[in-house]
């Protein structure tokens, strides 16, 4: 069988009290590839890990045991030429695995791919909005909701073009080839409160016939950028966020329509913003959010952001007055009504440089970048875990008090941490025999790494 395992390998892990819960990397799953393991997802039910590869165009099928992760299937072969895999999503119930594929031209629809879970073969595909960036089913399975980015940009004379955001809601009752789908137009948003405004100087930074260009935008709708979903316990909700424009829009499921939206705002903590050898957060940072990765909480009542930044300039080139890009944070908002109950300050960063894993070479940037979170509930205590891109490593986060989320432990993830070359993107939590256990695909290196929390 393919990949491999590794373990024990050269960990930086902040020295706690030996009662106090942490994470402990158990495995490291090698691929045999060098990057692309991207997202992953599981199916609580039967303990198999679902883990996309977007370099290779392949999805790897992992069975999680009280021996730790071993690959059981691997289904490549399934795209056509030209398309990107960019997300997989297992679902909770039925052997069935929906692929997000993007289409080769950055102006087309792409589609789901569905495919059996245990032999791979193709079940459907389904069309759905341009260039979609990841899926996710309702926790009742009963629907499919696609981010559908439309980030892709085509030159058009001495200007560019690019598609519009949407939101793909598919109903997933029966065989996939009967799935319904729907798509969710998403309105022009200027004025918005919260989100990214004109004078705040935003531009992106988009790749064009190999070019990397710097381009303006704003909140009309081909410049909503839908990023991530999720959806609440219940199924009645899914939360996206649109993280170039520093917002979430919370969707009603059975109505198929957006029930809110919600400009995130800006935090201010102090940070460090210099690249000079050694953490000195001394900058007094004002930031637009701009999260990727969202997560409700088991209870339903809050949504977690992972608020990484994805818009430039850089902090040492902003103007007066301009905030910058990406909190760095761990944001907490009312899942009722998108009210700020607390962020996480510059506790990432801190508890990153404790660990060794600070990536100073990123402080003029977005510092570590939390790119993603998740939560759920260990001996009786609510957790998040964010994954911090660029310091190649899970932070832990105590969210006993709901106002007050406290940043217990950073842990690297191999050798080299805070080198930016392993960079844990998707992640997933998964209960087994009254353990609790987190996986986190390693984009930059091809693996994927389980971690366990310890009480």
């Amino acid at each position: 069988m393919w990949g491999k395992s590794i373990v024990g390998c050269g960990l930086v892990v902040m020295a706690l009290p030996l009662s106090a819960a942490q994470l402990t990397l158990q495995q490291v799953w090698d691929s045999g590839f060098a990057k692309g393991t991207e997202i992953v997802s599981v199916q609580a039910a039967t303990q198999r890990v679902a883990v996309s590869n977007s370099e290779e165009g392949l999805v790897d099928v992992l069975q999680l045991s009280s021996q730790g992760l071993q690959p059981i299937a691997r289904f490549a072969d399934v795209l056509n030429d030209g398309e990107e895999m960019t997300a997989v999503a297992f679902h909770p119930q039925h052997d069935y695995l929906a692929l997000a594929v993007r289409s080769g031209d950055a102006l087309k629809p792409g589609r789901v791919l569905v495919l059996d879970g245990k032999a791979g073969q193709p079940l459907a595909s389904l069309p759905i909005g341009v260039w979609p960036d990841s899926l996710a089913f309702s926790p009742d399975g009963q629907h499919l909701l696609v981010a559908n980015e439309g980030e892709g940009y085509v030159p058009v004379g001495a200007g560019y073009v690019t598609a519009r955001g949407s939101l793909s809601l598919l109903r997933t009752v029966g065989e996939p080839a009967a799935w319904q789908h729907q798509e969710i137009a998403l309105p022009a948003l200027h004025g918005h409160p919260g989100m990214v405004e004109p004078q705040h100087g935003r531009k992106l930074e988009r790749e064009i016939n190999g070019q990397e260009l710097t381009l303006p935008f704003d909140n009309s709708p081909e410049h909503l950028e839908p990023e991530y979903v999720t959806f609440s316990p219940d199924s009645r909700f899914a939360y996206v966020s649109l993280q170039e424009n520093n917002a979430v829009l919370k969707v009603d499921v059975a109505q198929a329509s957006i029930a809110q939206i919600w400009g995130l705002g800006m935090t201010q903590h102090p940070a460090d913003v210099q690249e000079d050898g050694q953490y000195r957060p001394d900058y007094a940072l004002t930031a637009l959010r701009e999260p990727d990765g969202i997560s409700v909480t088991p209870d339903g009542a809050y949504l977690l952001t992972a608020d990484e930044g994805d818009t430039e300039p850089k902090v040492k080139k902003l103007k007066a007055g301009q905030p910058a890009a990406g909190g760095r944070t761990l944001s907490i908002f009312a899942a009722s009504n998108g009210q700020l109950i607390a962020d996480t300050a510059s506790q990432l960063d801190d508890m990153a440089a404790a660990a060794g894993v600070y990536p100073d070479a990123r402080s003029p940037a977005k510092g570590a970048e939390p790119e993603n979170v998740l939560s759920f509930i260990a001996g009786d205590t609510l957790w998040a875990v964010v994954a911090l891109e660029r310091a190649d490593a899970l932070a832990l986060v105590d969210l006993s008090d709901i106002k007050a989320p406290k940043v217990v432990q950073v842990l690297g993830l191999g050798e080299g941490a805070g080198s930016g070359n392993l960079a844990p993107e998707g992640l997933a939590y998964l209960p087994l025999d009254g353990r609790h256990y987190v996986l986190a695909g390693l984009e930059k290196s091809g693996q994927v790494a389980l971690v366990e929390l310890k009480l």
